[in-house]
């Protein structure tokens, strides 16, 4: 089973998957003039707005919708991700990850904005979109459509679910001798407890938890990397010689630190799969390129800020070794600074972030199972979705990472062909929201107005 899904990952993941990614980001970014280097219009337009406590029925605030996205991102993908690519693909993959996510920042703009445009209301009167929307109302494919939404569903489980309480599991294993099994258990009734109350409470809980959890992560990291600062000129160079080093990662356009480096970023970021602009799609917004300035902003602070800095703490320390598991190896890495308070600080910031990403994905896999068997289906799907998490826990890290990058890479194809077939509509929304900049301007809402 374990050599089947190295093949299957192996052959997904190959040039041409790797092009496609890169490409697609590329493309937006060079036509849209590279909009995520202006980060003056992106912090005034996202944390330097208006900030409302409450939205619409149906809606989120945005920056709820910020931090319900960066809650289904982080987790696994900024610890054990980090820690799994520098094992396999080298240093070198850290700068794959961070040019991975550059590009991605256009490509999640560009979901984001589609997302948001073609969204409507379903029968509870929710704000819904995402690519299976965007593919059916915007293309017309309703068959491709139901494709997308399957593999949505279905990539929670992997992703959004059992990668995330395995990677707890090992870690909490690690610092306390817990057996994975309770470890499962505890998920299994907390998501229940969660996602039962629907996208309100879920991004009530991650609105709360995920600004706490990162500072606490980066305080921690940051504190490590002063203790080290004189090692930080070496990493440096080790991550930039390892990514032009294609001999040492394999060679060609195939070597393991871009493969690594680009399929462990899109686990990071999300960017491509199209899921974290289910979420966003809830938001109270103006305009959809106004939503798509937090969409930017998530990928920054997931990949370029949180992987990077994960990445450099594990370089610095001296404990990475191949084969070794992500999340342990980013325990080691604190350890050198803090002793065993290094694996606590690990094990439980990794839960709880785990958590976060569980809740967070819950919503996009309810979305699709939705989508496909209409709200009916949104109860049993929780149920199968909290009980998932007590399988995952004892599953080996490495088959849930290479089970969850088929079926990213499966997802991503529908999610990239819309966004290529409808760019003129995502840069016709981008030049109206330079044009009309703050002023009143709301053609989200012209389906509302009768």
């Amino acid at each position: 089973m374990s050599v089947i899904l190295r093949t299957l990952s192996a052959v997904l993941w190959g040039p041409p998957s790797l092009v496609l990614f890169l490409g697609t980001g590329l493309y937006f970014t060079v036509r849209g003039r590279f909009f995520q280097c202006r980060a003056g219009t992106i912090l005034r337009g996202t944390l330097g707005g208006r900030r409302p406590r409450s939205a619409p029925e149906g809606t989120m605030p945005p920056l709820r919708t910020l931090s319900t996205a960066l809650g289904a991102c982080m987790g696994t993908g900024n610890i054990a991700g980090v820690g799994t690519a520098l094992t396999v693909g080298g240093a070198g993959a850290l700068f794959w990850m961070c040019v991975s996510a550059f590009f991605g920042m256009m490509t999640a703009f560009a979901e984001t904005v589609l997302a948001v445009r073609f969204r409507e209301r379903d029968d509870a009167g929710d704000r819904v979109g995402g690519p299976m929307i965007v593919l059916e109302k915007g293309l017309g494919m309703k068959r491709t459509a139901k494709i997308y939404a399957f593999l949505l569903a279905a990539s929670a489980f992997g992703i959004g679910n059992m990668a995330q309480v395995n990677a707890s599991a090992s870690a909490l294993h690690t610092a306390f001798g817990v057996s994975p099994v309770p470890v499962g258990a505890a998920f299994c009734v907390l998501i229940a407890l969660t996602v039962c109350g629907g996208v309100k409470r879920i991004g009530a809980v991650t609105e709360k938890a995920v600004p706490l959890l990162s500072a606490v992560f980066l305080l921690c990291a940051v504190g490590a990397l002063w203790n080290r600062r004189a090692l930080l000129p070496d990493a440096m160079r080790e991550i930039f010689a390892g990514a032009w080093d294609l001999r040492a990662a394999g060679g060609g356009l195939a070597g393991q630190a871009i493969r690594v480096g680009v399929t462990r970023g899109v686990f990071s970021n999300e960017a491509g799969l199209g899921s974290t602009a289910v979420i966003h799609a809830a938001a109270d917004t103006d305009t959809p390129a106004q939503q798509g300035l937090w969409a930017i902003l998530e990928v920054f602070l997931d990949t370029v800020l949180m992987c990077t800095v994960t990445g450099l703490v594990i370089l610095t320390s001296g404990v990475c070794a191949p084969g070794a598991d992500g999340a342990e190896l980013f325990a080691k890495a604190l350890g050198v600074t803090f002793g065993r308070a290094g694996g606590i600080l690990t094990a439980v910031t990794l839960s709880l972030l785990g958590f976060a990403s569980l809740t967070g994905w819950s919503y996009c896999g309810e979305r699709g199972a939705a989508y496909l068997f209409g709200r009916r289906a949104i109860p049993p799907y929780r149920v199968l979705y909290a009980a998932c998490a007590l399988f995952g826990s004892f599953l080996r890290l490495d088959t849930v990472f290479r089970i969850s990058d088929a079926l990213n890479c499966l997802m991503a194809l529908p999610n990239l062909l819309s966004l290529w077939v409808l760019s003129g509509t995502v840069f016709a929304e981008l030049r109206t929201y330079k044009a009309f900049g703050n002023r009143p301007y709301f053609p989200c809402e012209k389906e509302d107005k009768p």
